[in-house]
């Protein structure tokens, strides 16, 4: 496969994966419009590069990230363990409806190019109400209660909707239930780590099983942009939330959903 469409891959994964604008259907378009086909082992390279990032930005919370990776193997903090458990609890929801989903070839369906223009104008507006009219409190996510991981959890139902975006959905919830927008932030990119792994982690064992060598540079390749992307992505999203608001995310929205619908 030619570099240029790993580097517009490695990209787009990067930037959409954290901020509220749907890295699965920005990779769907992108793919229909440079006709590139579908590689089992560059979608993996990609989400493992930006789990990476993930992993590296909040290293000081390494002990919670070891912790989901290897539940009961540490010893944490009252603060530390709660936020571990609802990391937990807020994933359940998407691993037990995903995986209904995609046993039954449910989830196939849903990837459709009209349904991710409708769905970038929906949970836009879902956006732009979650981050406009409710109320911060000053509880960060180490004290959020498990009730309110699992309502987050079942907001993060809607990101097997391409288009809707994982990000977006999370931080809409995690907004809804009073978080403010920096921890909202926060919350939806810790809660990726879990998500990514266990969505990654089908597709690795059919490469154990049929492994290739075909395209292991430019998976590789896909990696690293991903990892370098998505790394600025996450400290670009934290900062712009301390002095602003997802308005600009929401129009932006609106505007490629717009053109999806008028396009098809």
């Amino acid at each position: 496969m030619a570099f240029l469409p790993i580097l517009l891959l490695g990209i787009i994964q990067g930037i959409t994966e954290f901020l509220p604008i749907s890295s699965s259907g920005h990779l769907l378009i992108a793919a229909e419009i440079m006709s590139i086909p579908e590689s089992l082992m560059l979608d993996v390279s990609l989400h493992l590069g930006s789990l990476l990032a993930v992993i590296i930005y909040f290293r000081k919370d390494i002990k919670v990230l070891v912790f989901l990776l290897l539940p009961f193997s540490i010893k944490l903090s009252k603060d530390e363990k709660n936020l571990a458990f609802c990391l937990i609890v807020g994933t359940l929801p998407i691993v037990i409806v995903g995986g209904l989903l995609f046993l039954t070839g449910y989830a196939d369906i849903l990837r459709n190019i009209k349904i991710v223009g409708l769905a970038t104008i929906i949970f836009g507006l879902l956006l732009y109400y979650s981050d406009s009219y409710t109320n911060d409190n000053t509880k960060g996510i180490e004290r959020l209660s498990i009730k309110s991981a699992l309502i987050i959890g079942l907001f993060q139902i809607l990101a097997i909707i391409p288009g809707a975006s994982r990000a977006g959905v999370v931080y809409s919830g995690s907004r809804i239930i009073g978080l403010n927008r920096t921890e909202a932030a926060k919350l939806s990119i810790l809660l990726s780590i879990p998500v990514i792994i266990i969505s990654s982690a089908i597709p690795i064992l059919k490469l154990i099983e049929s492994p290739t060598s075909t395209n292991i540079s430019s998976s590789f390749f896909g990696f690293l942009i991903s990892f370098f992307v998505a790394y600025i992505s996450i400290d670009y999203l934290l900062k712009w939330l301390k002095k602003n608001t997802m308005k600009p995310f929401v129009v932006y929205r609106i505007v490629i959903g717009t053109l999806i619908l008028i396009y098809l």
